[in-house]
């Protein structure tokens, strides 16, 4: 999974370095840095988000989306847990219903904050969605009809949640694995998106040079 961050972090070199100078590009920049200094592994979850949501894109080759937005609005997904105290944040602990209810609704939190920054409708639409499920289980609305930008944010939300050790669990499962869960949750997330991100993975070639944010 080290390789996949370093490939992750090094598009967000390239893709800041294009747009350098682009406000709304800027503003991405300014939070996500607050985001790393708030909670590192938030802000390396949002980076592979970013990294997957980025490359399902091209492999599906859409016309409704563009791939470095997908970036920036992975990049971004998680902002509203910003507003969420380091004890729920941080936290390795069984939630109570009430903190449940703060973690799901920093979705809403999110999308509101980037909406009120004047990020575009792509945006704030990967972000509310990203828990949203095909079968109608995931929040905050439990949708069925999903777009292809909510299939391509689910998607690549819980693969870097698998992939990533977290607070509340520290194994990581291999994209053999990952392939292998989405696809026995195909009620839950699009079957042909899985596949496409399957191919993706068998032909990645990392990127092994250290890089850092600037």
């Amino acid at each position: 999974m080290e390789d996949v961050l370093l490939e992750s972090q090094s598009l967000f070199l390239q893709l800041f370095s294009m747009y350098k100078g682009d406000q709304e590009w800027e503003k991405g920049r300014a939070l996500f840095v607050s985001m790393n200094c708030r909670d590192p592994a938030t802000a390396n979850h949002s980076l592979v988000v970013a990294f997957i949501a980025y490359h399902l894109t091209i492999n599906i080759r859409l016309t409704s989306c563009n791939a470095d937005r997908m970036f920036l609005a992975g990049l971004l997904h998680d902002i509203g847990k910003l507003s969420m105290p380091d004890d729920i944040l941080k936290s390795s602990k069984r939630l109570s219903i009430e903190e449940r209810t703060l973690v799901v609704e920093h979705v809403k939190v999110g999308r509101d904050a980037l909406k009120q920054l004047d990020f575009g409708s792509d945006i704030l639409q990967f972000c509310y969605s990203h828990h949203e499920r095909l079968d109608g289980s995931g929040y905050p609305h439990g949708t069925t009809n999903q777009s292809e930008i909510e299939c391509i944010a689910a998607i690549s939300d819980i693969y870097s949640a698998l992939s990533l050790p977290r607070s509340y669990r520290s194994n990581c499962l291999s994209d053999k694995k990952i392939i292998e869960f989405l696809l026995q949750h195909d009620d839950q997330f699009n079957r042909s998106y899985t596949y496409i991100l399957k191919s993706f993975l068998n032909k990645r070639n990392p990127e092994r040079k250290k890089v850092t944010y600037r």
